[in-house]
This record gives C-alpha cells, sequence and structure tokens, in this order.
C-alpha cells in the first residue's frame, strides 16, 4: 500500500459510528487499499455513552435496534473487484454481533432465549471487543476536543486537544478530514442565554442523578419531549420511581410506535438501492418524522401499555423559568398558549448539532463554513448540503456529519441502521475515487480575513 503523504481521518468519538469507520479502514488497509490514517479521539472511553457510566443511559436499558444491525451492516462493500470483494466480506464478518457471541460463548444462549435485545452495557462490551482488534492500523487516542480551528497553512483542521488519560497536557492534531460523531447537545431553544434552572434536567445530568440516586422520586414531573431518549427516561423512572406520576410533553399531543415494516426497515438500511433521493424533500421529512423522531420503540411501548401513570399534555415549551419554588413551563400548541408547573422537568426532547458545532467550531472555523454554505449556519441549510461522503458540500477541508445526513443521504445514517453503509461513504468511497485516478483540482484554503 502506498502511504506518501497519506492523510489523516479524525474521528470525535469512539461509538458505533467511529468503530465502524475504523473497521471498514481496517479491513481495507489489510487487502492494501489506500485508505487514510484513522485517529480516534475518545474523552472517556470507547462506547462511553452506552456503558452507563456517562451519557445518556444507565446501562440496562434495551437496545432500540436489532443488535444484527452491527458495526458491519449491511455487508455489501464494493471495491469493483469481485474476488477482492469476497475475501473482503469474509474478513468483515469477524468484526460481526453474531462472532462477538461466539467468540466470547455467549452464541448458544442468546439464540435459546429467543435473539432477545441486549441491553446497552452488552452492547457496549460488544464495541470494545470490536476497538480491541483494531490496532495497530487504527490509534485511539484518550482527550478531550477543545477547539477545532482551521490551519490556513496546511489547508488542515487543527484540533486543540488535553489529555485525558491521566496527566492533563495540551497538545494540537491536524487532519486532513474530521467527523463527528455523537449526538451533541440537547436541544433546549426555550433556555438561549438562560441558564437551566434547578432541578430541570438535561439528558446527561438525568442519567447521572439516576446513578448517583440524587433524583427526587417525588412531586410533579414533565418530561419534554415524546422520542426515544423520553422514552428511555420513562422506563428508568418506572424502576426508579414506580408510583410517580408523569407528564409528558408532546409538540403533537400524542406518542406513536416507531415503523418497522419491511419497507421502513428497507429505507434505513439500503437508502441507495429504495431511491431515497427520488423521494421529494417534504416527503422525506414526513417518512422520518413518522418512523424514527417523536417515536418510541415497540419495546418500549409494550411495557408503557401496562402502566397508567403518565399523562400526555399537547404543546410545544417556549419558556421554562423559576416561579415561587416550582418549574413554570409554558406551552404553544396551535395557537393557544397555556402554562404549567412541576418540581422536576426532564428535558428530552432530543438533540441539538448545531450547537455543537457553535461550541466546537473557533470563530474563523464557523466563518469558513457559514461561507462554504452561503448564508449563515441553520440545522435547514447545512442538512441540505450534505454529499454522498454525508459531508458539508463546498467545505475544504472536508466535514462528515453523519448525523444531519438523513434528509439527502438517508435516515440510517443518523442512527444504528446502517453502520456498515456509514463506513463505505466515509471509507470506501475516497478509496475508490483514488482507484479510479480520479484527481481533484488543487484545492486552496482561503480564509474570510484573506490568509492562505
Amino acid at each position: 500500500m502506498l502511504k506518501t503523504n497519506r492523510k489523516t481521518l479524525a474521528v470525535i468519538g469512539a461509538g458505533p459510528k467511529g468503530i465502524a469507520t475504523a473497521v471498514k479502514a481496517k479491513v481495507l488497509e489489510e487487502f492494501g487499499l489506500p485508505v487514510d490514517q484513522i485517529i480516534l479521539i475518545e474523552k472517556h472511553s470507547v462506547a462511553a455513552n452506552w456503558s452507563g457510566e456517562f451519557g445518556y443511559t444507565n446501562g440496562e436499558m434495551k437496545l432500540g435496534t436489532s443488535p444484527e444491525k452491527d458495526v458491519v451492516f449491511p455487508m455489501e462493500t464494493d471495491v469493483a473487484d469481485k474476488h477482492l470483494n469476497e475475501r473482503i466480506k469474509q474478513r468483515l464478518m469477524h468484526f460481526t454481533w453474531i462472532s462477538y457471541l461466539v467468540q466470547t460463548n455467549r452464541f448458544s444462549d442468546w439464540v435459546d432465549r429467543g435473539r432477545p435485545a441486549p441491553c446497552h452495557i452488552s452492547w457496549t462490551n460488544y464495541l470494545r471487543w470490536v476497538s480491541a482488534q483494531l490496532v495497530p492500523q487504527v490509534s485511539i487516542v484518550s482527550a478531550e476536543v477543545l477547539k477545532i480551528d482551521l490551519n490556513a497553512i496546511k489547508g488542515k483542521w487543527e484540533l486543540s486537544l488535553i489529555n485525558t488519560d491521566g496527566n492533563a497536557d495540551h497538545y494540537t492534531l491536524h487532519a486532513d478530514r474530521l467527523m463527528l460523531t455523537g449526538p451533541g447537545q440537547t436541544r433546549m431553544d426555550f433556555l438561549i442565554g438562560q441558564p437551566m434552572p434547578e432541578k430541570t434536567y438535561d439528558l446527561e445530568s438525568f442519567w447521572a442523578a439516576m446513578k448517583n440516586k440524587t433524583f427526587q422520586s417525588t412531586g410533579r414531573l414533565a418530561i419534554v419531549g415524546a422520542g426515544e431518549n423520553a422514552a428511555s427516561a420513562l422506563l428508568a423512572l418506572s424502576q426508579y420511581a414506580p408510583d410517580m406520576r408523569v407528564d409528558i410533553i408532546s409538540p403533537k399531543g400524542f406518542i406513536s410506535t416507531r415503523a418497522e415494516s419491511y419497507y421502513e426497515n428497507q429505507m434505513y438500511s439500503q437508502p441507495e438501492r429504495n431511491e431515497w433521493d427520488k423521494l421529494q424533500v417534504k416527503d422525506r421529512i414526513d417518512f422520518i418524522e413518522r418512523t424514527d423522531l417523536g417515536v418510541f420503540s415497540t419495546h418500549a411501548m409494550s411495557i408503557l401499555n401496562e402502566q397508567i401513570r403518565h399523562k400526555i399534555i399537547p404543546g410545544r415549551v417556549i419558556s421554562l423559568e423559576t416561579k415561587n419554588g416550582t418549574l413554570s413551563l409554558k406551552l404553544l400548541y396551535g395557537v393557544k398558549e397555556s402554562e404549567r408547573v412541576y418540581d422536576q422537568v426532564i428535558l428530552a426532547s432530543g438533540f441539538d448539532q448545531i450547537a455543537t458545532l457553535r461550541q466546537f467550531l473557533s470563530p474563523r472555523a464557523l466563518q469558513h463554513l457559514e461561507h462554504a454554505l452561503g448564508e449563515p449556519l441553520t440545522h435547514t441549510k447545512i442538512a441540505e448540503s450534505i454529499q454522498p461522503d454525508l459531508s458539508v458540500g463546498g467545505l475544504f477541508p472536508t466535514l462528515h456529519l453523519p448525523m444531519l445526513a438523513g434528509l439527502m443521504q438517508g435516515p440510517g445514517f443518523a442512527n444504528l441502521s446502517c453502520l456498515g453503509r456509514l463506513s463505505d461513504r466515509i471509507v470506501t468511497l475516497p478509496t475508490l475515487e483514488r482507484l479510479q485516478q480520479v484527481q481533484p483540482k488543487p484545492q486552496r484554503l482561503t480564509l474570510m480575513d484573506g490568509t492562505l
């Protein structure tokens, strides 16, 4: 394999998307294909957000997707050579969920139990098993990203990092391509410019309070949101505080179950084959909202159906403030405003990738991104710009944002539905371009302030 002037892909986060990308790069490199060097940057540990130690779960929740949709699913990598494709697929089999169960003597037990959905800690153990096989081709560094800037001279991303493996050394990492994974920050548009009131929890602080048993198990509680994050919080509370009554604040005034038909699942697994790009944008939005956003898994709904202690309140939160020692939520439903009072509030309405970009990008990098978009950064504008390789169109150096790729490239890229397809877009697609000797026009990084 030619390694002269080898480029670097830095991936922030060593969760499922990062691990899937690293696996594909490792396997293609083993067969002599020209892939970028992969560096996974992880603040805590591999799959930390799934472990129950950090992030958005206690580790005991059930996985919402089938575990067979693992880090190499669907195994259809095509490098334009029939015999090489067969060998690559055989190698990828070593990283499947089934292979993990076989190698750890769990396969027979799992089958005899009816192939149950694993809990999040089991999924964590699988991802860590995979990650242990990635060296030496892939580097996993223990560090926290402090800021993302641009190096105009090198034409690369410049990441300011601090070690998290025992010493606090600061250092800089340069990358030709950058990929952001993970959910991002909890969405709370109604709190812009305001601190989060006491007894209000975002998704991360809620799970920390549950773990530390500091969450108050009495009083009036509202969960803002009607999707899988809200469902997970509600399921955890059913064990932690079984007698607590909960209001679910839903923008549509109802909760529904995620669609699981063959056609709908195929749209997540195989967006190209099912011609996602030929659907009108409004129909794509409708499909995503009906099948993935604001819906509960069938597993969660089956449990909650047996409970009568939660109530659905229609409305979208437009303000949250403390009044007389309680939390006042102002809701808007249609044109009607209402106010409700609670002792505790959990914000579980999803994640805000744009807020994450604004947090990490330096003013210069943010200005450069907005220049590529042609207008100020918004969720809609950046989602519409995502290219087949899951990167922002017109931006150099390359920035991959799979969490925002659903609208243009397929709904499965934002979740766990097609991790192998995601890695093909980010790793295999550039590799094929090199094999076909596609020589891109020389690009020059020009910043808004005129520096080069």
